[in-house]
C-alpha cells in the first residue's frame, strides 16, 4: 500500500484510470498471490526458507517475548484486530442508516417526473449506454446512488431530489450514469465481498478503501471531462447529500460523532479536489509501469512469510 502511494507521487499520476489500476495492485496481490505460492511454492513453509532467504518470517518474532506470548503472534493478533476493526466502520455506518429509516407513505406514493427521465436519458446518450430505470424508494433520508451489473437503476428518494437544484441535480445524476458506464456497481460487490473475506487483513482493508476513492475520482472527472455538469454543481451536491443524510448528532454518543467527522473529512477532500480539477495528463509507458509495480509486488510478498 505504502509502496504503490509513493509510486504515484513519484510519478505523478493524475490520470483516474492509471491511478485505479495501480491502487488495484495492493488490493489484488493478497487475493491473488498468497494462494498462487502455496499452490506453486510450497517450500516457502520451510524452516530452511524462513531462517535463509526470508526477508519478514513471523516465526523469528516468537523468539521474543512479550509476556506469554511471542511478539509475532501478538502482532498478528493486533493486525488482525485493525483489520476486523477498519472493516466494521465501514460496513457498520451503511447498516445504521438502513435501520434508521421509518415508514414515509408521501415518498412511497411519489413517482419520478418525466423531467427526471428525459435527463437521465439524456446523459445516457452523451454516455452512449443504455439509460437506467429510475426506482423511488421509501426513505425519509436522501438517497442517490446507482446499482444493479446487468439491469442497472438509479435509485433515489423524494428526499435526495428536494435537498439538490437544478444544475446540482444534472451533475448528480451524470455522476452515478458513469458509475453504470464503468460498471462500478459489480465493483462494489466484489469489494464488499473481499473485504468480508479479508476482514482480519489490515493492509487490504485500506486498499479496498482506497480503490473506492480512486471510483469516485474516476466517475466525478468523467462527470467534468464528458462535460455532462460543472465541477462546482457537483462538488455542492456532494456535500448538500451528505449534510442532509448526516445532520450533526445533537445528543449521539462520541462514536457517533467521530463517525460523523471521519466521512465529513473524506467528502471535505473529495470537494476540494473537484473544484481545483486539471486536466489529467496521460501516463507515459503505464502499462509497463504497472507491471513493474506488479512484479516488484510480488517479489517482496514471496519473500515474506
Amino acid at each position: 500500500m505504502l509502496v504503490v502511494e509513493a509510486l504515484l507521487r513519484a510519478w505523478r499520476v493524475g490520470d483516474p484510470k492509471w491511478r485505479l489500476r495501480l491502487r488495484l495492485v495492493p488490493l489484488a496481490a493478497p487475493l491473488l498471490l498468497v494462494p498462487l505460492f502455496f499452490l506453486l511454492a510450497p517450500w516457502r513453509a520451510s524452516a530452511w526458507f524462513a531462517t535463509s532467504r526470508a526477508l519478514f518470517a513471523g516465526e523469528r518474532w516468537n523468539l521474543l517475548r512479550v509476556g506469554p506470548a511471542g511478539a509475532g503472534d501478538l502482532a498478528l493478533l493486533l493486525a488482525a484486530g485493525l483489520g476486523a476493526a477498519l472493516f466494521l466502520r465501514d460496513a457498520l455506518p451503511p447498516l445504521i442508516d438502513r435501520l434508521r429509516e421509518g415508514p414515509d407513505d408521501e415518498a412511497a406514493a411519489w413517482l419520478p417526473p418525466a423531467a427526471l427521465q428525459e435527463l437521465v436519458e439524456r446523459h445516457a446518450r452523451r454516455l452512449s449506454i443504455p439509460p437506467p430505470a429510475v426506482r423511488v424508494v421509501r426513505s425519509r433520508w436522501p438517497v442517490f446512488f446507482a446499482e444493479g451489473r446487468r439491469q442497472p437503476e438509479l435509485v433515489l428518494s423524494p428526499a435526495g431530489l428536494e435537498a439538490l437544484d437544478a444544475r446540482e441535480l444534472d451533475a448528480a445524476v451524470a455522476h452515478e450514469l458513469v458509475h453504470v458506464r464503468h460498471g462500478d456497481p459489480a465493483w462494489g460487490y466484489a469489494l464488499i465481498a473481499a473485504r468480508a473475506a479479508n476482514f482480519f487483513n489490515p493492509a487490504l482493508q485500506w486498499a479496498a478503501r482506497a480503490v473506492v476513492d480512486e471510483i469516485e475520482r474516476r466517475a466525478d472527472h468523467g462527470v467534468v471531462e464528458a462535460g455532462l455538469g460543472g465541477a462546482d454543481a457537483l462538488a455542492s451536491a456532494i456535500v448538500k447529500l451528505f449534510d442532509r443524510s448526516h445532520p450533526a448528532p445533537g445528543s449521539g454518543t462520541a462514536l457517533d460523532r467521530v463517525a460523523r467527522r471521519v466521512r465529513q473529512v473524506g467528502i471535505e477532500r473529495r470537494r476540494e479536489r473537484l473544484v481545483s480539477v486539471l486536466p489529467a495528463a496521460p501516463l507515459a509507458f503505464g502499462w509497463l509501469r504497472l507491471a513493474l509495480a506488479s512484479g516488484g509486488l510480488a517479489a517482496l510478498l514471496y519473500f515474506v512469510v
